[in-house]
């Protein structure tokens, strides 16, 4: 099984919330819009996406309604993927923060990206010493940049956009001006981006390379990540309770 299919919390709140942000964007929506659908704040989506907010089935119900889902109950052991994973992965936490870097390079093959930006999400983590598992690349990127973001994209090599409907990377309107997710894929490596007005003051960390070198690379801040990505905040969770 996929390891982060694998990602649990040990409550019902922080299975759901997972679930819930994971297939809202799949779906490329964001939290605001889904908000405006099931009639409810943005600050509740969010609450609900972290675990922090008190679900009620009518509330779940509704909320993956909108997303066209319909939940299904099922049991398991306790205190079992979740932590098999943190220990997986922390065993192998330098070798996978080099498969990060790694990822990052076969999208820069051809040229670097000329314009600023930040990784974020699960890789961020990782690369700060979280023991979570990293699916693909994220970037903040500034909304100013989007040309230069689109001239990028297009030099990438084997680079195809999400297309939402087949839930695979199948699109060749890769331009991220045109209407649709900012979320593309190689045959080896996803990359995924959010625009923002500003970008945040990054951290920069250094990933060790086997052969000695070192790179530095920026990175979000680790608790603006923990906020909004469910895995981390999960991963980060369970570390404390152990």
């Amino acid at each position: 099984m996929d390891e982060a299919v694998d990602v649990r919390q040990e409550t019902l709140a922080g299975q759901l919330g997972w679930l819930l942000q994971d297939r809202r964007q799949r779906r490329g929506w964001s939290q605001h819009q889904l908000a405006e659908r099931a009639a409810i704040s943005q600050q509740q989506i969010s609450r609900f996406e972290r675990g922090a907010l008190g679900v009620t089935a009518g509330l779940a119900d509704r909320l993956f309604a909108e997303l066209g889902l319909r939940l299904r109950v099922d049991v398991e052991a306790a205190e079992g993927p979740l932590d098999e994973m943190i220990d997986r992965v922390r065993a192998e936490l330098a070798e996978r923060q080099r498969m990060v870097l790694a990822d990052f390079r076969l999208l820069t093959v051809l040229s670097k990206p000329g314009f600023a930006y930040v990784i974020d999400g699960t890789a961020a983590a990782l690369l700060q010493g979280v023991p979570v598992a990293a699916r693909r690349i994220d970037l903040l990127v500034a909304e100013a940049e989007l040309d230069l973001l689109a001239a990028w994209v297009y030099v990438v090599p084997g680079l195809r956009r999400r297309n939402e409907r087949h839930r695979d990377f199948s699109r060749y309107d890769i331009d991220p001006r045109d209407a649709g997710p900012l979320w593309w894929g190689t045959a080896l490596v996803e990359l995924k981006v959010r625009l923002v007005a500003e970008l945040p003051r990054p951290v920069l960390v250094t990933v060790a390379e086997a052969d000695g070198d070192e790179h530095r690379v920026a990175v979000r801040a680790l608790p603006a990540v923990e906020a909004d990505f469910a895995e981390v905040a999960r991963v980060l969770s369970r570390l404390r309770a152990r």
